[in-house]
């Protein structure tokens, strides 16, 4: 049975948010709004904070070209400010994670 789109990718986002959890940072998730982007910026899925530094994550399904790479490059790099992608691998069931 094939798993619609958005339920799949809701799914994804509910494991890395507990994955962050944890890991003991405070994790917040934009609420869901019916014809509005529900992306932070237009780019990130979860924002986790914990003591020594913010994180903004973009959470995706493994695939051969991950989208939205070129548009994060772009930000601004504060300090203590991490850009996140993290890559779900179904097969193995964990994140490959990298820091942009």
């Amino acid at each position: 049975m094939k798993i619609q789109r958005r339920k799949r990718g809701q799914r994804i986002e509910k494991i890395a948010f507990e994955e962050l959890k944890n890991d003991k940072f405070l994790v917040w998730k934009p609420v869901r709004v019916k014809f509005h982007s529900q992306d932070i910026f237009g780019l990130f899925d979860l924002i986790a904070l914990n003591k020594k530094e913010l994180k903004l994550i973009q959470v995706q399904k493994q695939r051969k070209r991950p989208y939205k790479i070129k548009k994060i490059f772009k930000l601004p790099k504060p300090k203590k400010i991490s850009y996140e992608l993290w890559i779900y691998n179904p097969k193995s069931k964990n994140f490959k994670k990298f820091m942009l």
